[in-house]
């Protein structure tokens, strides 16, 4: 059998998806990634030719097995996208964001808003609450010109005759603050569900439709799920699990703990952003000077970090050489699914906690017990630079 692998990117442009950032360095806006709306014609952005290139693929009716990967870069920020999905959504009609502020708050909370001067947009008519709904009625925007993308890729694939032999997919390689806890973008060592509880849709051919698995599943699926969908025999080593029996309408395993990681260790400066290795920090006028100078001013606030989220709890817990337990977090999530509210350290909540570490005990003696190469390894590498993937296979 012979494959097809074709990755889908056109060069990236600064504009190629967004509109300017009209504020200057002294407005408390200048850092929040909100741009103006992209300036051209929605046909003009990278991500839809992008899409027009993988719609022409298909039109090409391909007669062997495929697999096609698409990344875009919308909803990443800066927040911006084509009118009229800029202004589509109603700022006063969103729920309320996640508040800021709360003291059991992790240190680059509170770091981020000093370091990018978030503080300061209590200044403007409306306050920060204004503005961040604002923002992100903005970032939703971005996400419904994806969707539109998607559909136009979705049609594309129905007119080519290729519907029902073709698994599509589609997730994220994270999320973003958006407003949230009077934040933007992401943070290297944020683990919230904001950031790390991202879209995984499938539609494959026998798949039960509408199916929606409560149960927790993660992105390390999708290799095994792809593998047994296409009938290939993993000869790699890996700790996923395929989630073929969820397509077809069974419930996943409520008992399962899921997990992420992130952040940077002291003992290894070269990794942090802003490092003089890797260009150093920025000059002023970029939207990232904040964050890279916060890392290398404050590299704790970014140290290593991984969490453990069952259906009930998550634990984030962080470590490095110059603090043991780093701003560690708990959340009861059926009680607090917003994570509002830091239990760690709580006495009532020590057995959750102690039950998250036992977690990261075994998950690590398990993926090092295993962690032998298979003969004849085959390694299938997959890189998102972006927010919103689609592949086909």
């Amino acid at each position: 059998m012979r494959d097809i692998l074709i990755e889908i990117s056109s060069p990236l442009s600064t504009l190629g998806n967004n509109g300017p950032n009209s504020y200057s360095e002294t407005d408390p806006r200048f850092y929040t990634f909100l741009n103006e709306p992209y300036k051209e014609d929605a046909t003009e952005t990278t991500d839809y030719k992008n899409v027009v290139a993988a719609i022409k693929f298909l039109r090409s009716k391909p007669t062997t097995p495929f697999m096609v990967f698409l990344p875009l870069t919308k909803p990443h920020p800066p927040y911006s996208c084509p009118e009229p999905f800029y202004s589509s959504i109603n700022a006063s009609e969103l729920p309320p964001l996640r508040p800021p502020g709360s003291s059991d708050k992790p240190d680059f909370h509170a770091l981020i808003r000093e370091y990018r001067n978030l503080t300061a947009l209590n200044t403007l008519e409306g306050g920060e609450e204004l503005f961040f709904r604002q923002l992100h009625a903005v970032y939703l925007g971005s996400i419904s010109f994806s969707d539109f993308l998607f559909g136009m890729l979705m049609a594309a694939l129905k007119d080519s005759g290729l519907e029902d032999s073709t698994t599509v997919t589609v997730f994220a390689d994270h999320g973003d603050y958006a407003g949230d806890y009077g934040l933007v973008e992401k943070w290297p060592s944020g683990l919230e569900d904001v950031l790390t509880r991202v879209p995984l849709l499938v539609r494959t051919p026998g798949g039960t439709r509408g199916h929606v698995v409560q149960e927790p599943v993660q992105l390390f699926d999708i290799v095994p799920t792809t593998l047994e969908l296409a009938n290939i025999t993993a000869q790699h080593v890996h700790f996923g699990k395929s989630l073929v029996q969820q397509l077809q309408g069974a419930m996943g395993d409520p008992t399962r703990a899921v997990y992420a990681e992130g952040g940077y260790s002291t003992h290894e400066p070269r990794d942090f952003e802003g490092d003089a290795s890797t260009g150093g920090i920025p000059r002023p006028k970029s939207v990232y000077y904040p964050k890279l100078l916060q890392q290398q001013e404050k590299p704790l606030s970014v140290c290593r970090a991984s969490s453990v989220r069952t259906l009930t709890h998550k634990l984030i817990f962080r470590t490095d050489p110059l603090d043991a337990d780093h701003h560690s977090e708990l959340y009861d999530l059926a009680q607090d699914p917003q994570e509002l509210r830091n239990v760690y350290g709580l006495p009532e909540y020590a057995q959750s906690a102690m039950s998250g570490k036992t977690f990261f005990s075994k998950n690590r003696h398990r993926t090092r017990a295993n962690n032998q190469p298979a003969t004849n390894p085959t390694l299938i590498i997959g890189y998102s630079r972006d927010d919103m993937l689609v592949a086909f296979v």
